[in-house]
């Protein structure tokens, strides 16, 4: 993405809510999260490769978490939703869940 659109849509989102989305104060406060006991819930571990706020340890230590083989996609962004290559994290949520019912 061009430097001036990242400018613009950064101020579009500064400009649309004055309220923080979380308090990483309390998110702190709620770790560790405990195991979950009911095994039978299907999960998705995924992540970017380059991403500096869940960065590989973090996505590798979630993987080991919930005893699942995290996936890692190159070239796209945090907020893999909002990135101009949104297709390539939806196509790997598409396969995984195909996957579901075989």
């Amino acid at each position: 993405m061009e430097d001036n659109l990242v400018l613009r849509y950064q101020e579009l989102m500064k400009e649309s809510s004055r309220v923080p989305l979380f308090d990483l104060r309390k998110l702190n406060e709620s770790l560790p999260v405990p195991k979950m006991t009911d095994c039978s819930t299907e999960i998705l571990v995924l992540g970017a490769k380059d991403d500096f706020i869940v960065d590989a340890g973090g996505l590798n230590e979630t993987g080991r978490f919930y005893n699942v083989k995290p996936i890692c996609i190159e070239g796209v962004a945090h907020d893999m939703m909002l990135d101009c290559s949104w297709g390539e994290g939806a196509n790997v949520i598409l396969s995984w869940l195909n996957g579901l019912n075989r």
